[in-house]
C-alpha cells in the first residue's frame, strides 16, 4: 500500500446512524471503534483523511426531487440544521482532515471529491462508512469507474442490519476490480507497512452467493 498515493474516504459517519437515529445502523458503536483505529492509522501514515457528510438544505432546495418531505416541504432527514448530521465524536475530524457535504448517495456525485483526490495524487482509496448498500456502495462503484483501486474496511462499514451489509459487501467483492477487503486491524498493519492478511479481488463474480451461503462467503472476506 503506497501511502503517498492513497487517501482514506470515510462515508457518512454521522449521528443520525446512532441508536434511535433516523438512519440507525446495527452495531454502530463497534463500527465507529473500527473506523477510529483505521482513521488514526491513516493519519499516522501520512494518508489524507476525507469525510463525506450527507447534509441537505433545511428547506430542501438541493434534495432529490422525490425526497420524502414533511407537510412544509422540508426533508424528513439529514437536514444540515440538525445536530445529528454532524460527524460522530468517536471519529471526530482533526486539523488537516477534509469534510465535505453531499446531497446524493455517492460521495462523488455533484461533489468536489474527485478534485480533492487529484490534489493529493490519490490512485488508491481506503473506504469505510455507512450505509453499506446505499451511500457506501454507490461511492465504491463511482470510484471503480474512475479507475481508483479500492480497499474496503469490512468491519468499519454497516447498514440497518447485518444481512443487508453482508449482501452488499459480497456484491462489491464480485466487481471490486484491483481492490481488496480488509478487517480494520489488518488495514492498520497495511498502512504501517507490516505484513497483513485480507481478501483480494481475482476475478469477476467469484462470490456466487445465495440466501443460504451469504454467511459462509462473507466470512471469506475477513481473510
Amino acid at each position: 500500500m503506497k501511502a503517498n498515493r492513497s487517501a482514506l474516504v470515510a462515508v457518512d459517519l454521522q449521528g443520525e446512524n446512532a441508536a434511535g437515529g433516523v438512519w440507525q445502523v446495527a452495531g454502530y458503536e463497534s463500527i465507529l471503534a473500527n473506523a477510529a483505529k483505521t482513521i488514526e492509522a491513516a493519519r499516522a501514515a501520512g494518508i489524507p483523511v476525507i469525510y463525506s457528510r450527507h447534509a441537505l438544505d433545511p428547506a430542501g432546495h438541493d434534495a432529490q426531487k422525490h425526497e420524502p418531505r414533511d407537510a412544509e416541504g422540508r426533508p424528513l432527514a439529514s437536514r444540515s440544521d440538525s445536530p445529528e448530521v454532524g460527524i460522530c465524536d468517536e471519529v471526530r475530524p482533526q486539523p488537516g482532515d477534509v469534510v465535505f457535504d453531499k446531497q446524493r448517495f455517492s460521495a462523488f456525485y455533484g461533489t468536489k471529491l474527485d478534485l480533492l483526490l487529484s490534489q493529493v495524487d490519490a490512485e488508491h482509496l481506503i473506504v469505510l462508512g455507512c450505509w453499506t448498500e446505499a451511500c457506501l456502495e454507490t461511492t465504491v462503484w463511482d470510484a471503480i469507474w474512475r479507475d481508483y483501486r479500492v480497499t474496503l474496511v469490512l468491519d468499519a462499514c454497516g447498514s440497518f442490519n447485518t444481512f443487508a451489509h453482508k449482501v452488499a459487501m459480497l456484491d462489491m467483492a464480485n466487481w471490486l476490480y484491483g481492490g481488496q477487503i480488509l478487517l480494520a486491524d489488518e488495514a492498520v498493519k497495511a498502512m504501517a507497512g507490516q505484513p497483513y492478511r485480507g481478501w483480494t479481488f481475482s476475478e469477476p463474480h467469484a462470490m456466487h452467493y445465495t440466501a443460504e451461503t451469504v454467511d459462509s462467503l462473507y466470512a471469506q472476506l475477513g481473510g
